[in-house]
């Protein structure tokens, strides 16, 4: 039988959801500046190691293959026990996971951390379901958008601060992160209310636990928010290789060395912060979900199809700012659209599903960017980012109105 629904009643945290929403900004900020200091190094790491190419590929996938199955499951379990103690959980894990990297000896240490970090990776979805609950359907994207400008924030910081850290040892920062997330959890237990307290009677079995992922093929392709989760895989596939390639992309088109990039790639995260922190709320108020859905799938195909072949390195960064505030807008647009459309006691295990769609999305997004770079040319990935984009595009002309 289904569960109760629980009272709609019963879903706003205290004291009040703004201050609420607050403490969550800084709990996700952090969480995601302590994963900014660590991965841009990861590689470096792992090369001093000896781990090969191969091998840091596979350290870059497994923990979004673990975010893939685990995402789901937790979603589900923070319909089943409240938000609270699964974004607890994924702090907690984080810092575990960070630990075991730092005192990593070889490919097998590195690969553990990674496992145990993925499987926990639940803060963004579940993140995501507490402001559902905390919000109206009017400020609903501007939420979303709260939880990306924290995301892209700790992006833009988080590697500035590795680099100072790691100048005498790359394990510096690995524990530093580890330190931050172990204090961010502590300011959780201490500060964050609970957002969502599920009616009384219900209750949780393995078999329902685990459901949401035996379940989750059938989830993906026959969901009927799928056209959403579809849109989602796609832009962020077009993102990731786009991640995965700037960085060899940019000396080779433009001549600009590490701290080019690095200028390059924090302005990319201030647009994209502004976006999502200021411009979003702002956009949908005037336009609506889909129309900043569309508007944002059009800037970023126009920015990123033609980065690897611009006459200059000045117009690459007004190709990364329309890329950036496109994605900006994009990406918390698909959030608040797949969660108005999901029963409120289903907003974990539905946004868990879309966190699975994205981390497919960045299992795979890297290894075909990385290919088209190699074997076909610079622009490929670009160009063909873009085309994905598009396909989104043409797929968001159908979601307006009723359900995906």
């Amino acid at each position: 039988m289904p569960s109760p629904e629980p009272s709609r009643q019963a879903t706003q945290a205290n004291p009040s959801s703004h201050s609420a929403r607050l403490i969550l900004f800084l709990t996700v900020f952090l969480d995601l500046l302590g994963f900014g200091i660590v991965i841009p190094f990861l590689p470096m790491f792992a090369s001093k190691l000896g781990v090969s190419a191969f091998g840091i590929g596979a350290l870059l996938a497994i923990y979004s293959a673990m975010q893939f199955l685990c995402a789901p499951v937790l979603g589900r379990l923070s319909d089943r026990v409240g938000r609270r103690p699964i974004i607890m959980l994924g702090l907690l894990g984080s810092s575990a996971g960070y630990l075991i990297y730092g005192f990593a000896a070889s490919f097998v240490g590195l690969f553990i951390s990674r496992m145990v970090h993925g499987a926990c990776a639940a803060t963004v979805s579940t993140a995501q379901a507490y402001v559902a609950d905390t919000t109206t359907e009017e400020n609903r994207a501007r939420g979303m958008g709260m939880i990306g400008a924290a995301f892209g924030l700790g992006f833009v910081l988080g590697p500035a601060l590795g680099g100072l850290l790691g100048h005498s040892s790359l394990r510096v920062p690995v524990f530093f992160a580890s330190a931050l997330t172990f204090a961010n959890f502590v300011f959780a237990v201490l500060r964050l209310p609970e957002s969502h307290r599920p009616a009384p009677g219900v209750t949780l079995s393995f078999s329902r636990l685990v459901a949401p992922l035996l379940g989750l093929p059938r989830q993906l392709v026959g969901h009927h928010l799928s056209r959403l989760f579809t849109i989602a895989f796609l832009v962020t596939f077009a993102i990731a290789a786009f991640e995965a390639t700037f960085a060899l992309m940019v000396p080779a088109a433009y001549g600009y060395g590490a701290f080019g990039i690095g200028a390059m790639l924090a302005f990319a995260g201030l647009m994209q912060a502004l976006a999502q922190g200021y411009l979003l709320g702002k956009m949908v108020a005037r336009l609506g979900e889909v129309r900043v859905l569309m508007l944002g799938l059009a800037a970023f195909i126009v920015g990123l199809a033609p980065l690897a072949e611009l006459p200059s390195g000045g117009f690459v960064f007004l190709a990364l700012a329309l890329l950036s505030l496109g994605y900006g807008f994009a990406s918390p647009a698909v959030a608040s659209i797949i969660s108005k459309r999901s029963e409120r006691h289903l907003q974990g295990e539905v946004l868990g599903v879309n966190q699975s769609a994205l981390s497919l999305a960045r299992i795979f997004g890297p290894l075909a960017g990385g290919f088209a770079y190699g074997a076909v040319g610079r622009e490929a990935p670009y160009a063909g980012g873009a085309i994905f984009a598009l396909m989104a595009f043409i797929l968001a002309l159908g979601v307006g109105g009723g359900s995906a």
